[in-house]
């Protein structure tokens, strides 16, 4: 720690941090250079704070004999700008080197381990320090191959037209199922129209239910659904083990039919998303499961704001990335974040293709329509219980939510257009009964 600094300016207990704040600039990083964007609260000087991030974040003092060499000086971070928002509060931008990041391999790794793992998190020289983004020049997002499919691949497998609304589910219960209960499950959806199935992240491969005979069960009933109705269907099985396990697997999977692949970052490590995407024997869709995500970007102090796993994930090819369901049970943030967080997975950026954003965590026939309303129609809603729950059968689950869609793209109230479709109706009774039980999904926020 610098000389003089105090230990975490001593207002921690006080912090007004919120969820929700403002936005950092908007900056462009400096020639050879990338940024790491921190948001910091402290009782010391702001700038000074940044100072310190971009010397320990990096290479740290000069610890030989001498005078500092020309190289240790080029492979300092600098402080490129800081934004104060109030006095000890703000946003520093952190321009580190590119030359520190290896010749050969994956980029990733060092990334990560730059804009994160010195002592930024583990010394008390601030009350808060959140990285908030990172910003790559061309030359570094040029060795990143990103989504091989993203949307308009996704829609190009299914062959859909490009305004076309997709629909995903997932297999439930996520244990305690059989191959061929998993494929009787996938057969009953797809018959409904369901675009996209995914496996459940409890789905583990258990002796019971191991992955190859999985998938060979899911997808024989897949291929005959297309065969007798022209209906194409995305399955991601779940792929787990170690990252020399995982691979094999994958390729396995792949090899057995599987159009998909899931993983969750957070067992796998992100570098395995990368491994997978970049891998020619699984040029399949990947969807990226984040569950445990929230452990690192919810709480409201240091940490990694959505913001950066996002733009990883993008970068390191995966396809699908879940921002929750609005309205739903799980905690997808204010609207103005859950926006955010959208763009970042669509917004154009360089040559990387765009990240499919999925909503779910309690989507159903009376808060889809909110979801369009917040992110537009380049979304993949995904419902578990919603569609394999319906009273009439998982097939008129997919049916109630496409009617839904459709009728709130036309204008249309729900009860009145139930009024034509018996799954709608079906459905819109029990989400009510549902909402009424559980307190949960009681009202879809409405944009602004």
């Amino acid at each position: 720690m610098t000389s003089g600094m105090r230990r975490g300016g001593g207002s921690a207990a006080t912090s007004s941090f919120p969820l929700e704040r403002e936005a950092p600039p908007q900056w462009r990083p400096p020639p050879d250079a990338f940024l790491g964007v921190y948001y910091i609260e402290t009782s010391n000087e702001l700038p000074r704070i940044a100072e310190f991030i971009a010397l320990e974040e990096s290479a740290g003092s000069w610890s030989g004999e001498g005078s500092p060499t020309e190289l240790y000086a080029r492979s300092v971070a600098v402080v490129h700008d800081v934004h104060i928002m109030a006095p000890g509060k703000g946003y520093a931008a952190i321009a580190f080197p590119t030359a520190n990041l290896p010749g050969k391999g994956s980029l990733f790794p060092a990334l990560w381990l730059y804009l994160t793992a010195g002592p930024l998190f583990e010394r008390p020289f601030a009350d808060i320090v959140r990285l908030a983004d990172v910003v790559l020049p061309d030359e570094v997002l040029a060795e990143f191959r990103g989504p091989r499919f993203g949307i308009e691949g996704t829609r190009r497998t299914l062959r859909k037209n490009a305004d076309s609304l997709l629909l995903g589910t997932i297999v439930k219960p996520g244990a305690g199922l059989t191959p061929p209960e998993v494929a009787n499950r996938c057969d009953a959806t797809g018959r409904g129209g369901i675009d996209l199935i995914k496996d459940d992240e409890k789905m583990n491969n258990p002796s019971y239910c191991p992955l190859h005979d999985r998938v060979d069960a899911v997808v024989s009933m897949l291929r005959r659904v297309e065969d007798e109705t022209g209906h194409r269907v995305i399955y991601c099985p779940h792929v787990t083990g170690r990252p020399d396990e995982m691979l094999p697997a994958a390729r396995q999977a792949v090899r057995a039919g599987a159009n998909g692949l899931m993983i969750n970052v957070f067992a796998t490590g992100l570098a395995a998303l990368q491994v997978l995407s970049e891998d020619e024997d699984t040029a399949v869709p990947i969807y990226v499961h984040s569950g445990g995500r929230s452990a690192l970007t919810r709480g409201p102090g240091s940490g990694i704001d959505f913001t950066v796993f996002a733009k990883f994930v993008r970068l390191l090819g995966g396809d699908y990335l879940d921002i929750y369901a609005q309205g739903g049970y799980l905690f997808s943030g204010s609207l103005v974040e859950a926006r955010r967080h959208a763009a970042v997975l669509r917004d154009p950026w360089g040559s990387i293709a765009a990240v499919l954003p999925a909503c779910s965590g309690g989507l159903n026939v009376l808060n889809i329509g909110a979801n369009y309303d917040a992110f537009g129609h380049d979304i993949l809603p995904m419902a578990g219980s919603a569609i394999l729950g319906h009273p009439l059968g998982a097939a008129a689950g997919v049916m109630a939510l496409r009617q839904a869609s459709e009728c709130h793209f036309r204008g249309i109230p729900l009860e009145d257009c139930s009024r034509q479709y018996p799954e709608l109706a079906a459905a819109l009774k029990e989400s009510t009964e549902s909402t009424r039980s559980t307190g949960s999904s009681e009202s879809a926020p409405k944009p602004t």
